[in-house]
């Protein structure tokens, strides 16, 4: 089996280059903090092929590499230059409309067919099936002969765009949602497919994600052993993330003097956070810690926090949640999609209402002043971790979903590359 795994951005240097500020070569040789190195790997125990897909505005030529951690391949390919015209277009990408447009036309590619028909691509898995990129994707799955799964990563159909998908989403064989409010929403509008609809949440890597000795992690990243740390992880993307929010609950936690604010993550909008910290007057509270590729690093600031805070909006499944989980870390976070299910309140963590700074200040306050209770909260989040998205639990759901994709049964052996069987999944 070769799985092409394709990301949902318009192009590589949207998201990676101007987001996340990574070259090119940084991204195949050491970067893999998104889900798909962690498929990449886990499928790769399983004996299973996957290549990286990303479309590209540099170059004229397809470029191919093999990742310098996660043996998988990496594939770029450039846009068309219908999409080159059409970016020109002024707002072209910020309306739903515009972006799903903008995402459907930057994935006609006259030869994408003929490279996935030479990497010996077996199954297209879909990244966002909200984005406009599903669509073009099943027309090639479909004249390929291949099944395609359309995957939700935290991006839910806009009402405007629920007609085009009601007429498009039966093409895959499979539809998977992170949360199970995703997954009740998507069998409401769709109760025809509700049987291809899986629940298929994130997972994480306990062989990374452990909680190291405090003294130790805290003597290696140099941090003042004197004070008191939370940490917040995530891309400084105000609209999802909410920053701006946890600026103002530590304004309001005076009464912890030693306690610092460890932000981990890089984006768009990392200028108007700091800008908005130091108009507080908190620099000497918030610790911008930038992006952290290195994921043994990321554990050891997990190590040193007593909390994790996660002010965003609106989420996925945040896979942070379960890494500080996986550290016996409780979380502190707004009742919002994506979250509520993940941190049971009042047990693994606290969830403000609201999206109210006071009530996110009031429920980090209850945790620390209370350090047994936040002790007692971060192993039952542990516990959540490790019976419900380890990696053995989550990769088996996975490794079953690809087999019933290709109408194998999931207790079958896999069978080897060449090998094209009849697909009687529904398609």
């Amino acid at each position: 089996m070769h799985v092409g795994i394709f990301m949902h951005t318009n192009y590589f240097e949207d998201f990676f280059v101007k987001g996340l500020g990574l070259s090119e070569e940084e991204y195949v040789h050491s970067y893999h903090n998104d889900f798909s190195f962690d498929y990449a790997r886990l499928l790769q125990t399983k004996g299973i092929r996957t290549t990286i897909y990303n479309f590209t505005r540099t170059g004229s030529e397809v470029r191919t590499y093999q990742h310098g951690i996660v043996d998988c391949t990496i594939k770029f390919i450039p846009v068309g230059m219908l999409y080159k015209w059409y970016s020109v277009i002024p707002l072209s990408h910020r309306t739903p409309i515009g972006k799903f447009v903008s995402q459907y036309v930057s994935t006609i590619q006259r030869d994408l067919c003929d490279i996935l028909r030479g990497d010996g691509i077996s199954l297209i898995y879909a990244q966002e099936y909200a984005s406009g990129r599903f669509e073009r994707l099943a027309a090639a799955a479909k004249k390929l002969n291949i099944p395609i799964i359309a995957a939700y990563h935290g991006g839910s159909i806009h009402k405007w765009i629920l007609p085009i998908k009601k007429h498009t989403l039966h093409k895959a064989a499979f539809m998977t949602t992170l949360n199970e409010d995703e997954q009740k929403s998507m069998v409401r509008h769709f109760p025809h497919l509700e049987g291809r609809i899986r629940l298929l949440p994130n997972f994480v890597n306990s062989e990374i994600f452990y909680r190291r000795d405090k003294n130790e992690a805290l003597a290696a990243l140099g941090l003042d052993p004197g004070c008191r740390y939370i940490i917040t992880v995530g891309r400084l993307f105000e609209h999802q993330k909410g920053h701006s929010l946890l600026v103002q609950a530590v304004e309001q936690l005076k009464q912890h003097p030693d306690l610092r604010i460890l932000v981990a993550g890089g984006g768009p909008d990392e200028q108007s956070l700091k800008d908005l910290i130091r108009a507080k007057g908190l620099e000497d509270r918030f610790i911008m810690l930038g992006t952290i590729r290195n994921k043994d690093m990321l554990a050891s600031y997990y190590s040193v926090s007593e909390l994790f805070v996660l002010p965003s909006r609106y989420e996925g499944l945040p896979l942070v949640i379960l890494e500080a989980g996986a550290c016996g870390l409780p979380t502190v976070a707004f009742n919002v999609m994506g979250v509520r299910g993940l941190v049971r309140h009042g047990e693994s963590g606290l969830l403000a209402e609201g999206l109210s700074p006071d009530e996110l200040a009031a429920s980090l306050d209850r945790l620390l002043v209370n350090p047994d209770m936040c002790r007692e909260m971060g192993a039952a989040a542990l516990q959540i971790v490790r019976s419900d998205y380890s990696e053995e639990i989550i990769g088996a759901r996975l490794y079953n979903l690809l087999q019933e994709s290709l109408g194998l049964d999931p207790s079958a052996p896999l069978f080897g590359d060449g090998y094209a069987p009849e697909l009687t999944a529904p398609l």
